[in-house]
């Protein structure tokens, strides 16, 4: 049974029954009123999640702190993305080396440095937006140290191109030194392509970018494990010393490498586990 009050000059109250409310001018009022409590809520609704400052709308702390991390991220995304192209024009400059490819030596020297400058400008812009949102971010300190290590990488890249450039190209075309060279750039890229969609999935899958970061630390190692390989084949085989020195040292910088991709691997990891 439902009870209607009415006020009238009397004000008397109306008993409907269940059949008055078939009546399609009894619904149409109650659809109004309906109606204008979900309107009622939803100014509720946005006037305590926007809270007006100054004349404008400004958005509270949660929603603030949503949109500041998916700006953090696309800079990261950004950074990653030229990493990863430069890793790939490394090996581009390796093999222009064994073809005797002057030009694009310098070209791909070129490329790198450029990814490298564009790198150091995005993590810069990243300092002044997290210097901007104040302590909406409560990781933003962990944020950069992702965006740091992720320049680090594209850096050792950069100094691993200039040694390779001072490598004979005599001795880089002997097979015995060819192929685990090949084999430890193509590690290399890889390792730096599974740290990009370790930052990538931040925004997607967070646990996601934790397998990733266990498939850098794999690739590391195996990195690691066939470097010793080639420093012991390189001092058992090469005689003169200005082609051992120029090879451990390019040798060693794909190490390096390697090491600063885990670093910032390592650094994702501990974003995600708090996101």
């Amino acid at each position: 049974m439902l009870f209607l009050r009415i006020l009238g000059s009397n004000a008397k109250t109306v008993d409907f029954s269940a059949s008055v409310m078939n009546n399609p001018w009894v619904c149409c009022a109650l659809a109004h009123a309906a109606g204008f409590l979900c309107s009622a809520l939803t100014r509720f609704f946005i006037f305590t999640t926007f809270i007006p400052s100054g004349g404008k709308i400004l958005l509270s702390g949660s929603e603030a702190d949503l949109q500041a991390r998916r700006r953090t991220l696309l800079v990261l995304e950004d950074e990653v993305r030229r990493v990863t192209d430069a890793g790939r024009v490394l090996r581009d400059e390796y093999q222009a080396i064994i073809s005797n490819d002057k030009a694009s030596i310098k070209a791909a020297q070129e490329r790198i440095k450029k990814a490298e400058e564009e790198v150091v400008t995005l993590r810069r812009a990243l300092i002044r937006e997290l210097a901007q949102v104040g302590t909406l971010l409560l990781n933003k300190e962990d944020l950069l140290r992702i965006a740091f290590a992720i320049e680090a990488v594209v850096g050792h890249l950069n100094g691993t191109a200039f040694k390779l450039s001072q490598v004979r190209r005599s001795v880089l075309k002997l097979k015995r030194y060819r192929d685990p060279l090949t084999e430890l750039f193509n590690l290399l890229i890889e390792s730096i392509q599974k740290q990009s969609e370790c930052v990538r999935a931040l925004s997607i899958n967070p646990e996601q970018s934790i397998e990733m970061a266990s498939v850098v630390q794999k690739l590391e190692a195996e990195i690691d494990t066939k470097h010793r390989e080639l420093i012991t084949e390189l001092i058992k085989s090469v005689h003169g010393y200005r082609d051992l020195m120029t090879m451990r040292d390019l040798v060693q910088a794909i190490e390096d490498a390697a090491d600063a991709a885990l670093r910032a691997a390592d650094a994702t990891t501990i974003v995600a586990l708090g996101v």
